[in-house]
């Protein structure tokens, strides 16, 4: 199976980065993914589809989460360069299990960690 994200279900998005955050006085951590460019708003198809979910699928199954914040980044007043989309996840369980996630992404589409 092939590792995909995806915010319109069978529209894969390419993620372009990943941060990992930790919510300062809980075990919550946050989950932000970069995207250079997202299908789910071209064409108006977030207009027919609401972007209120998104499903990260690898072969273990699916995961969906709920994003708690989608921000559209601009270069310049005239088009957005990048969007970011954030969500938590507050058990280690789950935490370890987006991890497994990340990390077959990560392996598929030639990502590599760095550290700040």
């Amino acid at each position: 199976m092939t590792v995909s994200v995806e915010f319109i279900e069978g529209l894969n998005e390419k993620i372009t980065e990943v941060s990992l955050r930790k919510r300062r006085n809980s075990d919550t951590k946050i989950v932000v993914l970069m995207f250079d460019r997202l299908q789910a708003t071209e064409s108006f198809r977030s207009f027919t589809n609401k972007i209120n979910k998104l499903w990260l699928k690898d072969e273990e199954g699916n995961i969906e989460v709920a994003p708690s914040g989608i921000k559209f980044l601009s270069a310049d007043e005239s088009d957005f360069s990048q969007v970011e989309c954030s969500f938590e996840v507050e058990s280690e369980e789950n935490f370890e299990r987006v991890m497994r996630f990340l990390h077959r992404y990560a392996e598929a589409n030639g990502f590599e960690f760095k550290s700040n």
